[in-house]
Protein backbone atom coordinates (compact mmCIF):
# COMPACT_ATOMS: atom_id res chain seq x y z
CA UNK A 1 0.00 0.00 0.00
CA UNK A 2 1.56 3.31 -1.08
CA UNK A 3 1.46 6.42 1.04
CA UNK A 4 -0.66 9.47 -0.10
CA UNK A 5 2.39 11.55 -0.91
CA UNK A 6 3.81 8.89 -3.19
CA UNK A 7 0.50 8.78 -5.08
CA UNK A 8 0.53 12.53 -5.55
CA UNK A 9 4.04 12.43 -6.93
CA UNK A 10 3.13 9.74 -9.47
CA UNK A 11 0.10 11.68 -10.53
CA UNK A 12 2.28 14.72 -11.12
CA UNK A 13 4.54 12.80 -13.47
CA UNK A 14 1.59 11.52 -15.42
CA UNK A 15 0.18 15.04 -15.82
CA UNK A 16 3.59 16.37 -16.84
CA UNK A 17 4.11 18.53 -13.81
CA UNK A 18 7.80 19.24 -13.84
CA UNK A 19 7.72 21.38 -10.71
CA UNK A 20 6.81 18.47 -8.35
CA UNK A 21 8.77 18.31 -5.07
CA UNK A 22 11.16 15.30 -4.93
CA UNK A 23 9.91 12.47 -2.70
CA UNK A 24 11.70 11.76 0.61
CA UNK A 25 10.50 9.00 2.94
CA UNK A 26 9.75 9.90 6.59
CA UNK A 27 9.81 7.91 9.80
CA UNK A 28 6.18 7.14 9.29
CA UNK A 29 7.04 5.40 5.99
CA UNK A 30 9.55 2.95 7.68
CA UNK A 31 8.08 -0.30 8.86
CA UNK A 32 8.79 -0.92 12.58
CA UNK A 33 9.14 -4.33 14.22
CA UNK A 34 6.47 -5.58 16.50
CA UNK A 35 6.94 -4.33 20.12
CA UNK A 36 6.98 -7.89 21.48
CA UNK A 37 10.18 -8.76 19.55
CA UNK A 38 12.38 -6.09 21.22
CA UNK A 39 15.22 -7.03 23.51
CA UNK A 40 14.40 -6.64 27.25
CA UNK A 41 16.07 -3.37 28.33
CA UNK A 42 16.50 -4.74 31.91
CA UNK A 43 18.95 -7.47 30.81
CA UNK A 44 22.62 -6.85 31.79
CA UNK A 45 24.89 -5.25 29.28
CA UNK A 46 27.34 -7.50 27.46
CA UNK A 47 30.40 -8.36 29.69
CA UNK A 48 28.72 -7.60 33.05
CA UNK A 49 27.06 -9.91 35.59
CA UNK A 50 24.30 -9.39 38.11
CA UNK A 51 24.10 -12.89 39.66
CA UNK A 52 26.12 -16.11 39.81
CA UNK A 53 23.93 -17.55 37.08
CA UNK A 54 25.42 -15.00 34.65
CA UNK A 55 28.84 -16.65 35.13
CA UNK A 56 27.96 -20.33 34.96
CA UNK A 57 29.20 -20.58 31.38
CA UNK A 58 32.70 -19.42 32.40
CA UNK A 59 34.34 -22.44 33.99
CA UNK A 60 37.45 -20.48 35.03
CA UNK A 61 35.49 -17.55 36.46
CA UNK A 62 32.29 -18.96 37.90
CA UNK A 63 31.55 -16.32 40.55
CA UNK A 64 29.95 -12.90 40.08
CA UNK A 65 31.57 -9.97 41.86
CA UNK A 66 28.57 -7.68 42.40
CA UNK A 67 30.74 -4.62 43.11
CA UNK A 68 32.48 -4.65 39.74
CA UNK A 69 29.98 -6.70 37.76
CA UNK A 70 32.76 -9.06 36.67
CA UNK A 71 32.92 -12.80 36.57
CA UNK A 72 35.87 -13.83 38.77
CA UNK A 73 37.45 -16.96 40.23
CA UNK A 74 36.14 -16.27 43.72
CA UNK A 75 35.02 -13.67 46.21
CA UNK A 76 35.49 -13.49 49.96
CA UNK A 77 31.81 -14.28 50.43
CA UNK A 78 31.82 -17.04 47.83
CA UNK A 79 35.19 -18.75 48.18
CA UNK A 80 35.16 -21.75 45.87
CA UNK A 81 38.91 -22.30 45.96
CA UNK A 82 40.42 -25.63 46.92
CA UNK A 83 40.77 -26.16 50.71
CA UNK A 84 44.53 -25.58 50.55
CA UNK A 85 43.97 -22.29 48.68
CA UNK A 86 42.08 -19.14 49.59
CA UNK A 87 40.49 -16.22 47.76
CA UNK A 88 42.92 -13.31 47.56
CA UNK A 89 40.91 -10.20 48.47
CA UNK A 90 42.55 -7.81 46.00
CA UNK A 91 42.75 -9.94 42.87
CA UNK A 92 39.75 -12.19 43.59
CA UNK A 93 41.83 -15.12 42.48
CA UNK A 94 42.68 -18.38 44.24
CA UNK A 95 46.08 -18.13 45.96
CA UNK A 96 48.11 -20.66 47.98
CA UNK A 97 47.17 -20.75 51.66
CA UNK A 98 44.47 -22.63 53.54
CA UNK A 99 40.90 -21.36 53.86
CA UNK A 100 39.75 -23.99 56.42
CA UNK A 101 41.05 -26.91 58.46
CA UNK A 102 40.35 -29.26 55.58
CA UNK A 103 43.33 -27.73 53.79
CA UNK A 104 45.72 -28.70 56.61
CA UNK A 105 47.17 -31.97 57.82
CA UNK A 106 49.20 -33.29 60.74
CA UNK A 107 51.24 -32.02 62.52
CA UNK A 108 49.68 -28.61 61.73
CA UNK A 109 46.00 -29.51 61.31
CA UNK A 110 44.46 -26.10 62.06
CA UNK A 111 44.03 -23.20 59.62
CA UNK A 112 44.82 -19.70 60.82
CA UNK A 113 42.20 -17.76 58.87
CA UNK A 114 44.03 -14.46 59.33
CA UNK A 115 47.37 -15.56 57.90
CA UNK A 116 45.96 -18.45 55.83
CA UNK A 117 48.66 -20.68 57.26
CA UNK A 118 48.41 -24.12 58.79
CA UNK A 119 49.30 -24.33 62.48
CA UNK A 120 49.22 -26.77 65.37
CA UNK A 121 46.44 -24.79 67.02
CA UNK A 122 44.51 -21.55 66.93
CA UNK A 123 42.51 -22.07 70.15
CA UNK A 124 43.31 -23.57 73.56
CA UNK A 125 40.55 -26.09 72.89
CA UNK A 126 42.73 -27.60 70.15
CA UNK A 127 45.37 -28.59 72.74
CA UNK A 128 45.26 -31.59 75.08
CA UNK A 129 44.96 -31.38 78.83
CA UNK A 130 45.88 -28.07 80.43
CA UNK A 131 48.08 -26.94 77.54
CA UNK A 132 47.57 -23.51 76.02
CA UNK A 133 47.87 -22.35 72.41
CA UNK A 134 50.92 -20.08 72.37
CA UNK A 135 52.05 -18.62 69.04
CA UNK A 136 49.96 -21.25 67.21
CA UNK A 137 51.71 -24.05 69.11
CA UNK A 138 50.38 -26.15 71.97
CA UNK A 139 52.52 -25.62 75.04
CA UNK A 140 52.28 -26.13 78.78
CA UNK A 141 52.16 -22.63 80.23
CA UNK A 142 53.06 -23.47 83.84
CA UNK A 143 54.28 -26.50 85.76
CA UNK A 144 54.13 -27.33 89.44
CA UNK A 145 57.26 -26.73 91.50
CA UNK A 146 59.88 -29.36 90.74
CA UNK A 147 58.35 -30.36 87.40
CA UNK A 148 59.27 -29.27 83.86
CA UNK A 149 57.95 -29.53 80.30
CA UNK A 150 61.36 -30.20 78.78
CA UNK A 151 60.35 -31.96 75.56
CA UNK A 152 57.81 -29.25 74.65
CA UNK A 153 55.20 -31.93 74.05
CA UNK A 154 51.87 -30.95 75.60
CA UNK A 155 50.64 -34.52 75.25
CA UNK A 156 52.71 -35.60 78.27
CA UNK A 157 52.63 -32.23 80.05
CA UNK A 158 55.24 -31.56 82.74
CA UNK A 159 56.97 -34.89 82.19
CA UNK A 160 60.30 -34.27 83.96
CA UNK A 161 61.01 -34.40 87.70
CA UNK A 162 63.56 -31.60 87.97
CA UNK A 163 64.75 -32.94 91.32
CA UNK A 164 65.72 -36.39 89.99
CA UNK A 165 66.69 -35.98 86.33
CA UNK A 166 70.45 -35.41 86.03
CA UNK A 167 70.04 -34.04 82.48
CA UNK A 168 67.38 -31.58 83.63
CA UNK A 169 68.46 -30.82 87.18
CA UNK A 170 66.67 -27.79 88.62
CA UNK A 171 65.61 -26.74 85.13
CA UNK A 172 65.29 -28.08 81.60
CA UNK A 173 68.67 -28.89 80.02
CA UNK A 174 70.57 -27.93 83.16
CA UNK A 175 73.16 -29.93 85.05
CA UNK A 176 73.63 -29.12 88.71
CA UNK A 177 76.85 -28.97 90.70
CA UNK A 178 76.85 -30.51 94.15
CA UNK A 179 77.48 -28.19 97.11
CA UNK A 180 77.10 -28.56 100.89
CA UNK A 181 73.56 -27.25 101.22
CA UNK A 182 71.41 -30.20 102.34
CA UNK A 183 70.14 -30.70 98.80
CA UNK A 184 70.69 -33.02 95.85
CA UNK A 185 72.14 -30.38 93.52
CA UNK A 186 73.14 -32.76 90.72
CA UNK A 187 69.95 -34.88 90.89
CA UNK A 188 71.73 -38.18 91.37
CA UNK A 189 69.52 -39.24 94.28
CA UNK A 190 72.23 -38.40 96.84
CA UNK A 191 72.55 -35.27 98.99
CA UNK A 192 75.92 -33.64 99.57
CA UNK A 193 77.81 -36.51 97.92
CA UNK A 194 81.20 -34.87 98.38
CA UNK A 195 83.64 -34.80 101.25
CA UNK A 196 83.59 -32.12 103.92
CA UNK A 197 79.85 -31.54 104.23
CA UNK A 198 79.44 -33.64 107.36
CA UNK A 199 81.52 -34.21 110.46
CA UNK A 200 81.60 -37.50 112.37
CA UNK A 201 80.62 -37.58 116.04
CA UNK A 202 82.23 -40.30 118.19
CA UNK A 203 80.46 -41.93 121.16
CA UNK A 204 82.43 -42.81 124.25
CA UNK A 205 81.58 -44.21 127.67
CA UNK A 206 83.25 -43.88 131.05
CA UNK A 207 82.26 -41.55 133.83
CA UNK A 208 79.34 -40.68 131.59
CA UNK A 209 78.26 -40.98 127.96
CA UNK A 210 80.34 -38.51 125.97
CA UNK A 211 80.04 -37.25 122.37
CA UNK A 212 82.73 -35.36 120.47
CA UNK A 213 84.03 -34.70 116.96
CA UNK A 214 87.64 -35.01 118.22
CA UNK A 215 89.06 -38.56 118.08
CA UNK A 216 91.76 -37.85 120.69
CA UNK A 217 89.25 -36.35 123.09
CA UNK A 218 86.98 -39.36 122.59
CA UNK A 219 89.57 -41.70 124.13
CA UNK A 220 91.12 -39.63 126.86
CA UNK A 221 90.44 -38.77 130.40
CA UNK A 222 88.93 -42.09 131.41
CA UNK A 223 86.72 -42.46 128.36
CA UNK A 224 86.57 -45.51 126.13
CA UNK A 225 85.40 -45.19 122.54
CA UNK A 226 82.26 -47.17 121.86
CA UNK A 227 81.85 -46.14 118.21
CA UNK A 228 83.82 -43.80 116.02
CA UNK A 229 81.63 -41.74 113.70
CA UNK A 230 78.53 -42.95 115.52
CA UNK A 231 76.52 -40.30 113.69
CA UNK A 232 77.24 -37.27 111.54
CA UNK A 233 76.33 -33.63 111.89
CA UNK A 234 76.51 -30.95 109.27
CA UNK A 235 79.86 -29.17 109.35
CA UNK A 236 78.46 -25.69 108.63
CA UNK A 237 75.20 -23.80 109.02
CA UNK A 238 72.72 -24.48 106.22
CA UNK A 239 69.00 -24.04 105.60
CA UNK A 240 67.22 -26.64 107.73
CA UNK A 241 70.11 -27.17 110.16
CA UNK A 242 70.77 -25.50 113.51
CA UNK A 243 73.72 -25.49 115.90
CA UNK A 244 74.06 -28.34 118.40
CA UNK A 245 75.71 -26.90 121.52
CA UNK A 246 77.89 -28.88 123.94
CA UNK A 247 77.19 -27.83 127.47
CA UNK A 248 78.46 -28.87 130.94
CA UNK A 249 76.39 -28.72 134.08
CA UNK A 250 75.80 -30.66 137.30
CA UNK A 251 78.91 -32.76 136.60
CA UNK A 252 77.70 -34.00 133.20
CA UNK A 253 77.84 -33.07 129.53
CA UNK A 254 74.65 -32.60 127.55
CA UNK A 255 73.88 -31.49 124.00
CA UNK A 256 71.09 -29.19 122.94
CA UNK A 257 70.01 -26.94 120.08
CA UNK A 258 68.73 -24.32 122.56
CA UNK A 259 70.95 -21.30 123.05
CA UNK A 260 72.11 -20.59 126.57
CA UNK A 261 72.48 -24.27 127.46
CA UNK A 262 68.89 -24.36 128.65
CA UNK A 263 69.80 -22.03 131.50
CA UNK A 264 71.57 -24.77 133.42
CA UNK A 265 75.08 -25.22 132.12
CA UNK A 266 78.27 -23.77 130.71
CA UNK A 267 78.67 -23.55 126.94
CA UNK A 268 81.70 -25.48 125.70
CA UNK A 269 81.08 -24.86 121.99
CA UNK A 270 79.26 -26.10 118.91
CA UNK A 271 80.03 -29.67 117.87
CA UNK A 272 78.10 -29.42 114.58
CA UNK A 273 74.76 -28.56 113.01
CA UNK A 274 71.75 -30.81 113.43
CA UNK A 275 68.80 -31.02 111.03
CA UNK A 276 65.32 -30.01 112.16
CA UNK A 277 63.67 -32.57 109.85
CA UNK A 278 64.48 -35.83 108.11
CA UNK A 279 66.14 -34.07 105.18
CA UNK A 280 68.57 -35.94 102.90
CA UNK A 281 68.02 -39.24 104.67
CA UNK A 282 68.60 -37.94 108.19
CA UNK A 283 67.50 -40.13 111.09
CA UNK A 284 66.12 -39.18 114.53
CA UNK A 285 68.49 -38.62 117.45
CA UNK A 286 66.78 -39.53 120.75
CA UNK A 287 67.79 -37.79 123.99
CA UNK A 288 67.59 -39.74 127.29
CA UNK A 289 68.56 -38.91 130.92
CA UNK A 290 69.01 -41.11 133.96
CA UNK A 291 67.32 -39.40 136.89
CA UNK A 292 69.58 -41.15 139.39
CA UNK A 293 73.05 -40.72 137.87
CA UNK A 294 72.31 -37.59 135.80
CA UNK A 295 73.89 -39.26 132.76
CA UNK A 296 72.74 -37.96 129.35
CA UNK A 297 72.42 -40.59 126.67
CA UNK A 298 71.87 -40.02 122.92
CA UNK A 299 71.03 -42.76 120.43
CA UNK A 300 69.84 -43.16 116.86
CA UNK A 301 68.38 -46.61 117.59
CA UNK A 302 64.78 -47.11 118.55
CA UNK A 303 65.44 -50.50 120.18
CA UNK A 304 68.42 -49.07 122.11
CA UNK A 305 66.22 -46.22 123.30
CA UNK A 306 63.65 -48.70 124.57
CA UNK A 307 66.36 -50.76 126.25
CA UNK A 308 67.66 -47.65 128.02
CA UNK A 309 64.19 -47.02 129.38
CA UNK A 310 64.37 -50.49 130.89
CA UNK A 311 67.64 -49.48 132.58
CA UNK A 312 66.04 -46.48 134.23
CA UNK A 313 66.60 -43.78 131.62
CA UNK A 314 63.75 -41.39 130.85
CA UNK A 315 63.03 -40.01 127.41
CA UNK A 316 63.65 -36.27 127.29
CA UNK A 317 62.98 -35.27 123.70
CA UNK A 318 63.80 -35.75 120.06
CA UNK A 319 67.05 -33.83 119.86
CA UNK A 320 66.89 -33.48 116.06
CA UNK A 321 67.96 -35.43 112.97
CA UNK A 322 71.45 -36.68 112.15
CA UNK A 323 73.07 -38.78 109.45
CA UNK A 324 74.65 -42.24 109.63
CA UNK A 325 76.90 -41.74 106.58
CA UNK A 326 79.51 -39.11 105.76
CA UNK A 327 78.00 -38.32 102.38
CA UNK A 328 75.10 -39.12 100.09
Amino acid sequence: MKSPRASVALLGLLLGCSEATPYSPTDADVEKPDVDSRTDTLAPRVGRCAAWTDCTADRLRPVCDLLSGRCVECTIADDRCAPADHCEAVTLRCAPGCRNDEGCASPTPRCDLVRHQCAACTLAAHCPGAAACVDHRCAVSTCAAGRGDCNRDPADGCEVDLTRDAANCGGCRQRGTETCNLADDDCNAACDDLDGCRVGIHRSNGPEHFYTANREEAQCCGFRVETYDYFYLYSARAPGAVALYRCYGNGHHFYTSREGCEGGGVLEGVIGFIATSAVCGATPLYRMRHPGTGDNFYTTSGPERDSAVGLGYASVELAGYVWTRPRG
